[in-house]
């Protein structure tokens, strides 16, 4: 759970559901749908009453469902204070405009309760009061007067939550900023909000036209509003002061940035939106084709902008999902051990090992190995990855004495390596064969090899590992590889094997159609345990577009006995 107090959109929903539903996802994601139903709803019946038309309450709800900014929400579970909280604005908002019209207290206090209710769901609702005292001075000059009591529960909240020193986990990222950096931050969400500077992220053809179509959808908007100020009409305005007052808590944290943050200020702009389109249906043509280019362009980039970031998000989860199961299952399995994650990739583990899932299915030793660790990219604002792994003398303690097992986490699926990792991490002796391709004997390979194509790497020019060797006798490196035909299409390939610096015999490569074996006879001297072994191609290539210098594919490296001559 997040930062802030929020005893009803994270405490109650998650330790709720998390009762009676544990870990399956399908009745936290019912939720949130059956919630984003209600906004929906709610929302049309808000357009309806303010803007007087059908039309309102069809267009308002397609322009906010279509903005992108609602991807991560309605995808990622944890972002569900984002729609309730969303809910809570339009149900206390709903209850001022009936108050408005009808004088009946009934409606006053819907709204207070929602308001009141909305504080422990996002903090983002202390702004709340202002969108009244803006409706109020724009609509219902009576009404003004009480929509001021409405700051004091916000006067007190903001005053608890900086008294309190309530903190996010990741400080630093939250960090509350001034300055023309606030200009900039409102820049950023005017952009997601329109849509072409989130669309820019996902595809190439709106990147280079994301700020001409920004400036020409906010020329478009600020124009609607001037235009229609000027004429008396005050909703173009309320609506951009909705955008900028539920906007505002964010703008002064300059260094997280999220899409997601623009969905409830999204609201105030599809209202605005829906507006254009009741008037554009009544003005010329001139007027009425302007209005529906801009939602048009709106609208295409928004929609495939949602679909790509809800997929990129799906895909995100796919690993973690894979990976929290998968150590459910050996957890119940082996309840008492320890167990080691080898190979969790970086995303995996700071979009999700990093928050402790593992707590949640009950196993609370559950580590990357050291190796492992040691391959993360530290950032120091968000933890210390030390945190996360055994040191190496207690791996190797847990290991000998049977106490942990090991498995490679290969997009989140889970392979059993405990023996193999046993037998370099404690036994202290290295492979006489490495798979080249295998995640675990990444330790063992130098720094010049290229990531693993499944059971195989391209290594540049040369490239090398450690390997062990026999107790005696004389032996040979076997290397057995693939190239393609490209690479001797001109004239024939040269590979050869070193061995601790001594060159081996050099082959030469004819027909890349065929397996590679490339072989160096070495004899180690006395009580040697390792060898360091480089292999050499004389040139490389590049294939396509692919930009990396390749000399051979490389499947395994190995240590044999000579052959009896």
């Amino acid at each position: 759970m997040a930062q802030g107090i929020r005893p009803f959109s994270e405490r109650a929903f998650f330790m709720g559901f998390y009762s009676l539903f544990g870990i399956h996802a399908l009745p936290y994601r019912i939720a949130v749908y059956v919630t984003q139903l209600g906004v929906i709803l709610l929302f049309a019946v808000v357009a309806r009453r303010l803007c007087g038309s059908l039309l309102a309450a069809v267009a308002a709800p397609v322009l906010w469902i279509s903005n992108s900014a609602l991807a991560t929400p309605l995808t990622w579970t944890c972002a569900y204070n984002e729609i309730l909280c969303a809910a809570c604005f339009l149900l206390a908002f709903y209850g001022l405009i009936r108050y408005a019209e009808a004088q009946d207290r009934r409606f006053n206090v819907l709204q207070w309760i929602a308001f009141l209710f909305g504080l422990g769901v996002l903090e983002i609702t202390v702004v709340y009061p202002l969108i009244a005292i803006l409706y109020a001075a724009c609509f219902a000059r009576k009404l003004l007067r009480q929509t001021f009591w409405l700051l004091i529960p916000s006067v007190i909240f903001t005053v608890m939550f900086f008294a309190l020193k309530i903190k996010p986990k990741n400080e630093a990222f939250y960090a509350l900023g001034a300055g023309f950096a606030t200009i900039r931050t409102l820049a950023s969400y005017w952009e997601v909000a329109l849509g072409p500077g989130a669309a820019g992220e996902y595809f190439f053809w709106v990147k280079s036209a994301a700020i001409p179509l920004t400036l020409v959808l906010t020329a478009a908007t600020l124009g609607f509003a001037a235009w229609r100020w000027l004429r008396g009409d005050r909703l173009p305005i309320f609506c951009l002061g909705w955008f900028l007052i539920a906007l505002a808590p964010f703008l002064l944290i300059h260094g997280h940035i999220s899409n997601y943050y623009v969905t409830v200020p999204a609201l105030g702009l599809a209202l605005l939106g829906a507006w254009a389109a009741v008037v554009a249906a009544k003005a010329g043509v001139i007027a009425r084709g302007i209005t529906f280019a801009a939602l048009a362009v709106y609208l295409a980039v928004q929609i495939p902008t949602a679909r790509a970031a809800s997929k990129e998000l799906w895909a995100r989860s796919v690993p973690l999902k894979r990976l929290v199961l998968g150590v459910q299952s050996v957890h119940q399995r082996d309840p008492g051990k320890i167990i080691l994650l080898d190979g969790v990739s970086e995303p995996v583990f700071w979009l999700g090992v990093y928050n402790h899932p593992f707590r949640l299915i009950g196993a609370m030793n559950v580590y990357l190995t050291a190796e492992s660790a040691r391959k993360m990219t530290p950032y120091p604002e968000l933890g210390n990855i030390a945190d996360y792994s055994l040191s190496e003398s207690e791996e190797r303690a847990a290991l000998s004495q049977n106490r942990a097992l090991v498995f490679a986490a290969e997009d989140g699926t889970l392979r059993d390596i405990t023996n193999v990792f046993k037998t370099t991490a404690v036994e202290g002796s290295l492979p006489q064969r490495l798979q080249v391709g295998h995640p675990l004997m990444e330790s063992l390979l130098g720094p010049s090899w290229y990531g693993s194509e499944g059971d195989y790497r391209w290594m540049p020019k040369e490239a090398s590992v450690r390997l062990g060797v026999p107790k005696s006798g004389a032996s040979e490196v076997r290397v057995e590889a693939n190239c393609v035909p490209v690479q001797v299409r001109d004239e024939p390939l040269t590979a050869w094997v070193t061995v601790d610096g001594k060159a081996g015999p050099r082959s030469t490569i004819r027909d890349c159609n065929q397996t590679v074996i490339v072989i160096a006879p070495f004899q180690a001297a006395p009580g040697t345990k390792a060898i360091e072994v480089v292999v050499h191609v004389d040139r490389t290539v590049r294939v396509g577009s692919d930009q990396r210098d390749l000399g051979l594919a490389v499947r395994t490296i190995e240590v044999v006995p000579a052959p009896v001559r």
